[in-house]
């Protein structure tokens, strides 16, 4: 019994090997699965019709570029000067309007960081007058809340959706004092007004009158103003720059040199040019014609010429003031820029598409959308180059 035991438990083992032996090439042949399948490509960026039909997005429309000079008390509101008080007064104007600051390189560079529905503003600064930035001590633990600087950062601490964004074309180095006037302190400013968000951007380095230079003087101009911001600040990155008197040189070589050269060392390539004042400016995704749009009340997006509006209270009702065009935006709002809030795409009512360049929209690296609301359709594409 014992001895048949073991010999079928010892036919059961080889049989059972056997199988073993059967199945393992069997297993081998089978085929191996089959990869996953590749991610489905991401859908082309869009506004949704929810978004459009709220907001009416305009991202051909015009941008104000404020120029500030002095902000101080014991002068008269006019062309030059703003009190702290109307200075105050202009931001919660401009927040109450749906404005949002934005820096001139943000705009040039179309980098705008602006809610839909909402239209950036440009603030900007010449000449770095102590009352755009004053300290109240010479450690600079404390600004003063009635200088622009300390007028922007009250203002950001109470209206949260409001970034205290400007650009300030300093005078520093050759002839000028220091920029912002407070010798050993500017260092500081300049790193506090990065920290902020600001730009630091070239008003030259004499202040002289452009029209009368040639290319190379120019170039030692912009070269020299830039290389002396550097050396307080590596971290400023200068990409625009405001022509003093707004002059713009008649000679051709001299305009480039505006926009980029070298001298002394130093390299540049400027994203924006400013000029004094007149006009708000198109969208830096519009065509750029010899005719004047919209029969001249706003300047051509040509980031090389950039106008800007100026405050002036004895000029209220003249074009070419903050005053003015605060009224006329409020009465032409689809002359003015309405963001999208998608930093991807470019938005545009089927009516104003034919002012897009698309060559910088793809440059840009967006897509245009344009829509109309009437049929509450949309067509998405990327831009041709």
């Amino acid at each position: 019994m014992h001895s048949r035991f073991v010999t079928h438990t010892a036919r059961c083992c080889k049989i059972a090997a056997g199988i073993v032996i059967l199945l393992a090439p069997a297993g081998c042949r089978q085929k191996p699965a089959p990869p996953p399948p590749p991610p489905k490509p991401e859908p082309p960026p869009q506004v949704s019709e929810i978004d459009l039909r709220s907001y009416r997005p305009n991202e051909t429309g015009a941008v104000m570029v404020i120029m500030y000079h002095r902000i101080e008390a014991n002068k008269p509101n006019n062309d030059m000067n703003r009190t702290p008080e109307r200075f105050r007064a202009d931001l919660q104007e401009l927040y109450d309007r749906g404005y949002r600051a934005v820096t001139l390189r943000e705009f040039a560079e179309n980098t705008m960081d602006v809610p839909a529905g909402k239209t950036p503003v440009v603030i900007t600064f010449d000449d770095s007058y102590l009352s755009q930035f004053r300290y109240l001590d010479q450690a600079g633990s404390q600004i003063d809340p009635d200088c622009a600087v300390g007028i922007m950062e009250e203002f950001a601490r109470t209206h949260t959706d409001w970034k205290p964004k400007a650009t300030f074309f300093v005078l520093h180095g050759g002839p000028n004092p220091p920029a912002f006037y407070q010798e050993g302190l500017t260092e500081m400013k300049f790193a506090h007004l990065l920290e902020l968000g600001c730009e630091i951007g070239s008003h030259s380095l004499t202040h002289c009158n452009f029209r009368r230079l040639s290319a190379s003087e120019i170039e030692k101009e912009i070269a020299g103003s830039i290389r002396v911001i550097r050396e307080l600040c590596p971290d400023a990155e200068v990409k625009s720059l405001a022509i003093p008197y707004g002059n713009i040189p008649k000679k051709k070589e001299a305009r480039e040199a505006c926009r980029r050269g070298s001298a002394d060392g130093v390299t540049y390539e400027l994203s924006a040019v400013a000029l004094a004042a007149w006009r708000p400016t198109l969208s830096p995704v519009t065509v750029v014609g010899k005719k004047a749009p919209f029969a001249g009340q706003v300047a051509a997006g040509d980031m090389t010429r950039i106008e800007r509006v100026l405050p002036d209270p004895r000029q209220a009702s003249e074009a070419g003031t903050l005053e003015y065009y605060l009224k006329y935006f409020d009465e032409n709002p689809s002359m003015r820029y309405i963001s999208d809030g998608n930093p991807k795409v470019v938005a545009v009512p089927r009516g104003l598409s034919a002012l897009v360049d698309e060559s910088k929209v793809a440059a840009q690296g967006k897509r245009l959308q344009v829509y109309t609301l009437n049929s509450a359709t949309s067509a998405t594409r990327p831009a041709q180059h």
